[in-house]
């Protein structure tokens, strides 16, 4: 025989606030779990962003260093046009050249030409939060060799 067990009035519903309080709980750390994710994939994102960032403005140095440095380039060479916007897959790339004051070396009959390159790269608005902005800077020098020397022949 099954014998049926009574509730008085005062037990009922005892366990109702118990699984609200529960699924709150549940509820709020699921949102916190999507915030997180959302939060880490919005981070690596702005990562690969920043990195081809980088890659492109180093693209931009090495473009000016051809422009300077290619043997067929004349040798009072100057830098491409200052600055130069290249457009490569997306990022906006503006390369300045800046050629200093040539630097003779006694004793070699060598003239030598300086020149300072910055490349910056970036992609988006700026002031947006998708905004990515890198820039590389390098000094390159050019024998410009003499009259009796050609060019390139420095040495």
């Amino acid at each position: 025989m099954t014998k049926l067990v009574k509730f008085n009035k005062l037990q009922q519903g005892f366990l109702l606030p118990a699984a609200i309080f529960l699924l709150v709980i549940l509820a709020g750390l699921g949102a916190y779990a999507l915030n997180i994710t959302s939060l880490q994939q919005a981070t690596s994102t702005q990562d690969v962003q920043g990195a081809r960032a980088y890659q492109m403005a180093r693209a931009g140095v090495e473009w000016a260093a051809y422009q300077v440095l290619s043997p067929g380039s004349t040798a009072l060479a100057n830098c491409p046009a200052s600055p130069s916007i290249l457009n490569i897959d997306g990022f906006t790339v503006s390369v300045s050249c800046t050629r200093y004051a040539d630097v003779y070396e006694q004793g070699t009959d060598h003239t030598i030409a300086m020149y300072d390159v910055t490349a910056t790269a970036s992609v988006g608005i700026s002031g947006a939060v998708n905004y990515i902005e890198r820039q590389v800077q390098v000094t390159l020098s050019k024998c410009l060799g003499t009259d009796a020397i050609p060019n390139y022949q420095c040495g």
